[in-house]
């Protein structure tokens, strides 16, 4: 299958992870073609291309999305601009997969979500990791019984003179940077409207970001008879363990692997666990 992609990129840091997701996908049998990029300057636009062999680099996005050629959009740019291009690239009936976060508010979630309704659209979640769907698995075989908690952290510490990660203006803050991260874990478990979020009684989950200080990122779902836990760093797991509570009143632990695969031949990852980019699609 010959899957065709626009690759929408930003500057450094951001342009790492647009790095990252094509190496990963050179890795994959179905792969094909990549075809064209897109960056804020033509000349990094075209330096991206000659990197990664593209067929062709844009500058404009309206350009970029207007061309009938390719069937995916991939988008990799600072927070504040990300709704404006899902916008442009839907508007353009393309589909579209993007980086986190999909929007800067709930307003502007909502308009994407209403507009994605007759379009195809995808978030970049880590749901599609093996270790992920493996957990979502364990929880609908009851395989600790019924949850009752999550317990979720990740922590990055970022310095004081990146304006972008400390000004909301400029698409900064914690929440949409790391802490959408252990939040994906509490939906996961109890669905993204939560009943309250002050107190719970018989269901709760704990979530800790922050950008002063670098956590362990792991996560813990624990349940009547057992609980599953994800090592750092959690969101791209390459093991489960699960532990259970047996009637004499010992506990029985097991583990499950999920290795990444063997990467294209050359290539170099920024960040790790991006390897698992190939499974997005």
């Amino acid at each position: 299958m010959t899957r065709r992609f626009r690759s929408v990129r930003g500057s450094s840091p951001v342009a790492k992870f647009a790095n990252d997701f094509v190496n990963a996908l050179k890795g994959r049998r179905d792969r094909k073609t990549f075809g064209l990029c897109c960056s804020i300057t033509w000349q990094t636009a075209l330096q991206f291309a000659k990197t990664h062999g593209f067929a062709h680099a844009y500058g404009p996005y309206e350009e970029l999305c207007a061309d009938r050629d390719v069937d995916v959009v991939y988008i990799a740019t600072i927070n504040l601009v990300h709704f404006d291009q899902i916008t442009l690239a839907l508007n353009h009936g393309n589909h579209v997969l993007e980086e986190k976060p999909m929007a800067m508010n709930v307003a502007q979630a909502t308009a994407t979500i209403s507009r994605e309704k007759s379009l195809p659209h995808g978030r970049n979640v880590d749901a599609i990791l093996h270790a992920i769907r493996h957990v979502r698995q364990l929880l609908a075989n009851k395989e600790i019984e019924d949850a009752h908690h999550v317990h979720a952290a990740f922590g990055v510490q970022f310095d004081a003179d990146n304006a972008r990660m400390w000004h909301n203006e400029l698409g900064g803050g914690g929440l949409l940077d790391v802490g959408i991260y252990p939040l994906a874990f509490a939906t996961m478990m109890f669905g993204a409207k939560p009943e309250k979020i002050t107190i719970a009684i018989r269901c709760f989950a704990t979530v800790e970001y922050t950008m002063l200080a670098t956590l362990d990122e792991t996560v813990t779902i624990s349940g009547s008879k057992g609980r599953i836990h994800l090592p750092t760093p959690a969101h791209t797991a390459t093991e489960v363990r699960v532990v259970k509570y047996l009637e004499d009143g010992t506990q029985n632990g097991t583990k499950t692997l999920f290795p990444w695969p063997t990467p294209a031949a050359g290539v170099t990852f920024n960040y790790g666990g991006s390897e698992g980019f190939r499974y997005e699609l």
